[in-house]
């Protein structure tokens, strides 16, 4: 909201100055009386602070949802950061077990990321793993291997670990469900397709080539 602010302000401020520029040109330049100099400027003013608005209007009626991409490529842009961490940590663990975990997250993190940096508007089908799953993770990882890194684990930080291990195996449940859930309607349109295909293939009398009759 505040950057939306700047720019009207930042429009109205170069609006006015093209409007108090064009008084003295209009008076002085083309020999016209003060009062409708002034009235001029203020309709340069005013043409000057609508032509923005107008633009960003014709931009949204253009694309209802260009708001929503712009918010989806924000998400997709910060998913790629926490997703880094998580990458650069599956090679810092010694437990094979937790590195597979720790790669099947990486793998189906990137695989929901590049759904939606193709498709922004399926945003909304996984938006539980940007604002949630994502962030949640990324914590709990980081937090794990600071308690793995320190010597001299106590039981309480041994059973935290532990916790920890057994999380991370929930989260990527999480994961492959929430990928699954937004695939769903993919694999149904397939299996339509592939249902007509069939019926088409079936249905599908044999083709006989028309040809001109060769007469020697």
């Amino acid at each position: 909201m505040g950057v939306k602010v700047l720019r009207v302000l930042k429009w109205l401020a170069l609006s006015w100055t093209a409007g108090a520029i064009s008084v003295p040109i209009f008076y002085f330049g083309f020999d016209l009386n003060f009062f409708v100099s002034m009235m001029i400027g203020f309709a340069v003013a005013g043409v000057s602070f609508a032509i923005p608005i107008l633009k960003s209007l014709r931009l949204r009626l253009q694309n209802p949802y260009r708001e929503e991409i712009a918010y989806s490529k924000h998400q997709v842009r910060e998913a790629k950061k926490k997703l880094a961490i998580i990458s650069r940590y599956r090679f810092k663990v010694r437990s094979i077990h937790m590195w597979a975990q720790l790669s099947r997250l990486y793998k189906v993190s990137k695989a929901i990321i590049e759904m939606v940096e193709k498709e922004p508007m399926r945003y909304k089908d996984v938006q539980p793993f940007f604002v949630n799953y994502l962030p949640a993770t990324v914590t709990l990882v980081e937090r794990y291997f600071f308690l793995l890194s320190k010597p001299g684990k106590s039981i309480e930080m041994t059973e935290s670990l532990k916790e920890a291990e057994v999380m991370i195996d929930e989260m990527a449940l999480k994961y492959d469900r929430l990928l699954n859930q937004a695939l769903s309607n993919d694999v149904l349109t397939l299996d339509v397709e592939m249902k007509v295909l069939k019926q088409t293939f079936q249905n599908d009398k044999q083709w006989i080539p028309t040809s001109l009759d060769r007469r020697k």
